[in-house]
């Protein structure tokens, strides 16, 4: 359960050829030290263009658009393809398949939330979840708001809609990361070392979909997916601090989101439907669907290593004790 989250100079250390074997090894086996470096390393250089923006016109730019280039690059290399039916060419057959593709991706029955399920969980590894969740939760406006910039002007009306609700609806109390930091505080904060590179990739891959994509096709895929699909994973979650005996106020963020986020991803795809005309753009938008939410499934990947990686030490202490 550690990271290293690098300084800005990190990123000068690497040549472009040591980044590219970098990248090759972490995406041949993910999970090695390679992954962890590379992932850290994109996930630094995003939260440093959040801070400081693109820094055009210096070093650091070439440099940094130079390596979000090859890496992404190779891990396309690497991410599955597959290719839609010719029944599906269609937008009004694609979409309700689309949408039980979603509800049946195995981000929403992970073996994780069967701890959940069992009331299994430590109150330290519910602080340790929630400190992983809480790296993706916290920027989640940011990439609704930059998608904004690239889709038409028609198709923003939603996405606004989204960004009003993620800011509690004129109320900035109940904005969602407002709403998340008390029960965060109640189970013990977060600390840096919690954060698993499959949660930094999460982050990485919603830069790569909503950012820097070649077109809004990806964007409308990934996000509306993942917004479809979060309710089927935090009522899980939601159930489990109820039974904990939380307060209703206490897990207020869980319970927005149930109720939210279904409606926020049938109104991605709703507002999207007009601009996706062609095979290439229903490919394009089940793409970015199934890469968001393997990344989303992770980052539940990676928690459960780190839980059961921490019980098999405890067990071996008790052992020997």
């Amino acid at each position: 359960m550690s990271a290293t989250i690098f300084a800005p100079e990190f990123v000068y250390k690497f040549t472009l050829e040591e980044v590219e074997d970098l990248a090759l090894q972490a995406f041949q086996n993910k999970g090695g030290s390679a992954w962890r470096k590379i992932q850290f390393l994109l996930f630094d250089m995003n939260l440093r263009l959040m801070r400081e923006g693109f820094a055009l016109g210096t070093p650091r730019f070439l440099k940094e658009w130079q390596l979000r280039h090859m890496i992404e690059q190779i891990e396309q290399q690497y991410l599955p393809h597959e290719q839609l039916s010719p029944e599906l060419a269609d937008v009004e057959v694609f979409m309700p398949w689309l949408k039980q593709r979603i509800s049946q991706h195995r981000v929403n029955h992970h073996p994780l939330f069967k701890l959940f399920d069992r009331d299994d969980l430590s109150d330290e590894e519910v602080r340790y979840f929630l400190a992983n969740y809480r790296v993706n939760m916290q920027r989640f406006h940011l990439h609704v708001a930059a998608f904004s910039l690239i889709v038409p002007f028609e198709m923003r009306e939603e996405l606004y809609h989204n960004l009003h609700d993620e800011f509690g609806q004129g109320d900035f109390a109940q904005a969602h990361p407002n709403l998340f930091e008390p029960l965060m505080d109640y189970f013990g904060g977060a600390l840096e070392e919690d954060i698993n590179p499959e949660t930094c990739h999460l982050l990485n891959t919603k830069m790569n979909l909503c950012w820097f994509a070649d077109g809004l096709h990806y964007g409308i895929g990934g996000m509306g997916a993942l917004e479809l699909a979060i309710p089927l994973q935090q009522r899980r979650v939601l159930g489990h601090l109820r039974r904990r005996g939380l307060s209703e106020g206490m897990v207020k963020f869980f319970v927005v989101h149930c109720e939210l986020d279904e409606d926020h991803g049938e109104g991605w795809f709703a507002a999207g439907i007009p601009y996706i005309q062609t095979s290439q753009d229903l490919q394009k938008v089940f793409s970015g669907a199934m890469r968001m939410l393997e990344a989303r499934a992770g980052v539940y990947d990676g928690i459960l290593k780190g839980i059961l990686k921490n019980r098999q030490q405890e067990y071996k202490l008790l052992s020997v004790a």
